[in-house]
């Protein structure tokens, strides 16, 4: 019994002291960010641009780092559904349509680590909450480490992986392939 209350014990410590090692910061993305969903028909291409005025003011995350690796907590970036232009309202229609952006009215991105190659390259696993659904990315990343920080990478992701159907146009002449690619470039005041 007494080995038992002493490996309960030291697990225990060990979760306490592992939670205490996370540190809290705030952060705001700038509006001077980019974020921008690239898709393609068997017409013509097209790509959605996130407005910024969208994205919240700021947000504390947590986060705890051992060797390369970098965990984080509360990394969540919101992207309001709204906030995606895609040059015309007749695409703009469409993507929301695709999205279901009447019941799922968010797109969640989600950082929950980094492991870092060397100090301005790292894979960064990444959370996508799509129409109510997440999947889990591993996304390389370029990063830039200063007052502003620049986090930049690109990811190809299916749209059937969320259960969603591409849309089709006059009578199905015009189909939307089913790969999407997200391209980012954050600039991220500490």
């Amino acid at each position: 019994m007494k080995k038992i209350a002493f490996v309960l014990l030291v697990l225990f410590c060990g979760a306490v002291t592992h939670a205490q090692d996370f540190q809290k910061r705030e952060i705001t993305v700038l509006p001077s960010s980019d974020l921008t969903i690239i898709g393609d028909s068997n017409i013509a291409a097209f790509q959605c641009e996130f407005n910024n005025s969208y994205l919240q003011d700021s947000q504390n995350i947590s986060y705890s780092q051992t060797g390369n690796k970098i965990e984080f907590q509360g990394a969540v970036l919101i992207l309001n559904n709204k906030g995606f232009d895609c040059g015309s309202k007749g695409i703009n229609r469409d993507f929301h349509d695709l999205l279901e952006s009447d019941v799922h009215p968010q797109i969640l991105l989600t950082l929950n680590k980094v492991v870092l190659s060397s100090p301005q390259k790292g894979m960064a696993t990444v959370g996508i909450t799509i129409a109510g659904k997440e999947k889990f990315y591993e996304v390389p990343v370029t990063i830039k480490n200063a007052a502003i920080a620049q986090f930049k990478g690109k990811l190809l992701l299916n749209i059937k992986d969320y259960g969603l159907e591409p849309p089709k146009k006059l009578f199905g002449m015009i189909v939307v392939k089913d790969v999407i690619e997200i391209k980012f470039d954050l600039l991220v005041k500490k």
